[in-house]
């Protein structure tokens, strides 16, 4: 009989590994279809992009209207999406039919866990969240893979292999997966996602092309002031709403509180890794691309691995303690990294990769079920989407953050492969405290509350 963890974890599998197999298939698609790289890139940033933004808003909707629907029509709008890309016959109609695509994946991927929590019982929860968490690392890992064996017969393969993981997985989810009992009363704050999805996809995008374009370009300052104009009347809504998007309410609850901060103190200092590494390795080390890719594969790999066990040990002990010992093992990773320099080796770089992707492993999955554990199960969609969106904002702006202080750092430098080493290693010598403040974020709620 297929289960619930069955149905969700090949879900998880097919997002994750979809959106980073697109990645490898980039070069093939401007081949084709022409376009500058500008514009190709927006395949990739649109999926980031509107996934983020959107669990907000579809997080809420789940709690409103069924977590089990919206994740049911996500996974059959995804999935109709990749079937529209395969036969897209220019760049502008393959950047339409993402949208699809796109809006499926913020539909599902924040259900999922949510889904999770409310289906299976405190003492096993931790465990399936631990087997969610390694489901998305699996895909990741994988993703690249699977996308180039594809390239050999089309980059379209790609997106009709979706069809066929994704028809399977949409009837089994409708055969397994049951209507929630569990549902938050009152209508949904239409206007509060509108002025959200006017704000948050533009300063996302902001960060996102910052770094290529700089901060002074007129693209960028047009995108931060749509973003300070949509989130100065998002917030002036939610104060007013009678059922907002986010209720100000849940930040009074300590764990939660103290669960979320956890997550933006430490994606802010991780996630630069993943953007600036495979630079490093490329410009400074001088390592061919499939080297690169099996260094970084290091992370996910690992994640893979101590998910499941972090489950397993946030289910038989306080999840609390599990998730600082991730939280302190990502510190040990990413001090690791800040050492490297122009006479590093990969091996070095591997070993940092792969002690922060065992300490995300541990982390991850103990800190979603101190979130959980705070709240009713009625706000388990909210508090999923807010998982899924703050972690993401929080990693980018981190990111953006490094990257201006390693600009800053060139700019006086004589350049090279010397003076692109030191300028990461003071961009990440910023960094290191979050994730050191970090370590404490899940322990501050039981010593106030002492």
């Amino acid at each position: 009989m297929i289960s619930v963890i069955a149905v969700v974890w090949f879900a998880t599998f097919l997002f994750s590994n979809s959106l980073f197999s697109i990645q490898v298939a980039l070069p093939a698609i401007q081949k084709e279809l022409g376009g500058s790289l500008a514009a190709v890139q927006w395949i990739g940033i649109m999926g980031m992009v509107m996934s983020s933004s959107l669990s907000l808003c579809f997080g809420s909707a789940g709690d409103l209207w069924g977590r089990v629907r919206l994740y049911q029509i996500g996974i059959i709008v995804y999935t109709a999406g990749s079937v529209l890309c395969a036969m897209a016959a220019s760049l502008p109609q393959l950047l339409a039919f993402r949208v699809p695509m796109t809006i499926g994946l913020a539909m599902a991927i924040p259900m999922a866990p949510a889904i999770l929590a409310s289906s299976y019982p405190l003492e096993r929860r931790g465990q399936m969240l631990g087997w969610h968490a390694s489901a998305l690392a699996v895909g990741r890992t994988t993703g690249p893979a699977l996308g180039g064996i594809l390239l050999y017969w089309d980059w379209r393969a790609i997106f009709l292999a979706n069809l066929i993981l994704g028809g399977a997985i949409a009837a089994a989810s409708l055969k397994v997966l049951h209507v929630d009992k569990a549902r938050r009363s009152g209508s949904f704050d239409f206007m509060g996602a509108f002025f959200l999805m006017s704000g948050y996809p533009a300063f996302l995008i902001a960060l996102s092309l910052a770094p290529t374009t700089g901060w002074r370009s007129s693209a960028i300052l047009f995108w931060l002031a749509v973003s300070v104009i949509g989130f100065v009347a998002f917030i002036t809504t939610e104060f007013r709403a009678r059922r907002p998007l986010i209720r100000p309410s849940l930040f009074k609850n300590l764990p939660l509180s103290g669960a979320m901060l956890a997550l933006l103190l430490s994606s802010s200092a991780l996630y630069p890794v993943f953007i600036l590494a495979p630079i490093y390795m490329g410009n400074v080390l001088g390592l061919p691309p499939l080297m690169i890719g099996l260094t970084m594969s290091a992370f996910p790999f690992s994640t893979a691995v101590t998910s499941p066990l972090s489950g397993y040990l946030g289910d038989r002990w306080n999840p609390r303690w599990v998730s600082a010992f991730g939280l302190g093992v990502i510190g040990i990773g990413l001090l690791v990294y800040s050492s490297v320099g122009a006479q590093s080796t990969a091996v070095t770089v591997a070993i940092a990769l792969g002690l922060a992707g065992v300490g995300s492993g541990f982390f991850v999955p103990a800190n979603q079920k101190i979130a959980f554990g705070a709240i009713r199960a009625e706000d388990y969609g909210t508090v999923s989407g807010m998982l899924t969106s703050f972690g993401s904002a929080a990693g980018s702006i981190g990111t953006a953050f490094a990257t201006a202080l390693m600009e800053a750092v060139l700019a006086g430098s004589r350049g090279g492969p010397i003076g692109f080493a030191q300028a990461q290693q003071f961009a990440f010598s910023w960094l290191l405290p979050f994730a050191l403040v970090a370590v404490v974020m899940p322990l501050v709620p039981v010593s106030l509350r002492r």
